[in-house]
């Protein structure tokens, strides 16, 4: 039996549906708004009543027990590479000083369990700091572009340069020494005929004379290369950490991020393993560091754990050692960096410095070598930064 249902009571089911409908898209809205603050509140919260408590260490002794392990030696070895005309980046070895591979050494500390490693941008990225005024590289460019023709293939760039580098600087012309001359070792003259000798040079030198324009004419047809086509770029060859007690074994890095501007000088690389070393037991807590650098004041104790002068003061006979210095905060921190007189020098560029309870608050990172005791740290929030 088909029921009939009225005009007034098919309104009034409208009506029903469409109020549950818009009570529906009310209780999304107001579930969505709670996901929503439940995700933003929640772990803040969280964090507040579950902060790890710091605990106090009691000197440095104490401290350097406790991070030694995690405190490296940094390696970088690094060289100049040419591309040409968008070529692959190759080395040459020439006899020249700019393209010699150069290797620094630097400190950094372990921050997190996948290997990732606190450290400064110019131990990351040495060249960025050597204070050269050609950065440019112009005149090496310059240099190359006087000698390589424009014909010559891509895949021999490398074995022409190496082959004539010295091409630049006149080879063998008119007051230079010959080979032998230059080896120390002389020629013996070959037999002249008992002949007017005036005559002979004549002809000599008209021979030379026709040699010279000839070769000139061949030189001028020649086009070289432009030194806008020419790219000279430094590069890393390899980066690798020591760890405290190893013997010369160098685990492999790269670069995981590095700070922006130059004012921030902190890096930060991870081993290659992506893994922390089981030797490892403790790395240096982000999350317990120093955040407020105003609450750090003068006249309050600094510590460094580091590899000052590199491998000069760390080899020994039982393997890498770390060092420890002490000595107290001389200046309030700028909001970027830290006064401190603790002992510092090469090497300990990417130390650690932490405070009297064993909390990080600076990445060392500059100091004067006409003297010691006025050197200077990254606070530490910068470095949080990075890892966050």
């Amino acid at each position: 039996m088909t029921k009939f249902i009225s005009t007034k009571e098919k309104d009034n089911l409208n009506t029903l549906q469409n109020n549950n409908k818009s009570n529906g898209k009310k209780i999304g809205l107001i579930v969505g708004i709670i996901v929503i603050l439940g995700i933003i509140i929640i772990p803040r919260v969280w964090a507040k009543f579950n902060k790890k408590e710091v605990i106090c260490l009691n000197n440095q002794t104490q401290i350097y027990e406790k991070y030694k392990e995690a405190v490296v030696l940094v390696k970088h070895t690094y060289a100049l590479q040419i591309s040409i005309k968008g070529s692959e980046p190759f080395q040459i070895t020439v006899d020249d000083s700019s393209f010699e591979e150069k290797t620094i050494s630097g400190t950094g500390f372990f921050v997190t369990e996948d290997g990732k490693i606190v450290t400064n941008h110019h131990v990351a990225e040495p060249w960025k700091y050597t204070g050269s005024d050609n950065n440019d590289f112009s005149e090496l460019k310059n240099h190359i572009a006087a000698i390589l023709p424009d014909s010559i293939d891509k895949k021999e760039y490398k074995t022409y340069l190496e082959l004539h580098w010295n091409d630049y600087y006149g080879g063998d012309e008119e007051g230079d020494y010959s080979d032998e001359e230059a080896e120390g070792t002389s020629k013996v003259s070959a037999p002249v005929a008992n002949v007017d000798s005036s005559n002979v040079a004549t002809e000599v030198n008209d021979l030379i004379s026709d040699n010279k324009s000839e070769e000139k004419a061949v030189t001028s047809q020649i086009t070289y290369t432009k030194p806008d086509e020419i790219e000279i770029v430094p590069k890393t060859v390899e980066i690798s950490v020591a760890l405290h007690g190893s013997k010369d074994n160098w685990l492999q890095c790269k670069v995981y991020k590095i700070a922006d501007g130059d004012e921030v000088d902190v890096a930060v690389l991870q081993l290659v393993s992506e893994t922390l070393p089981s030797s490892v037991s403790n790395i240096v807590d982000l999350d317990n560091a120093v955040k407020d650098d105003a609450s750090i004041k003068p006249g309050t104790n600094a510590i460094l754990i580091g590899y000052p002068m590199g491998m000069q003061l760390a080899n020994t006979r039982k393997g890498i050692k770390v060092q420890v210095y002490e000595g107290q905060i001389n200046k309030e921190s700028d909001g970027v960096s830290l006064q401190y007189n603790v002992t510092s020098t090469h090497g300990a560029s990417g130390s650690p410095v932490f405070n009297e309870c064993g909390q990080l608050i600076a990445i060392n990172y500059a100091g004067y070598d006409e003297a010691q005791g006025y050197n200077f740290g990254i606070v530490a929030k910068h470095a949080m930064t990075l890892i966050e």
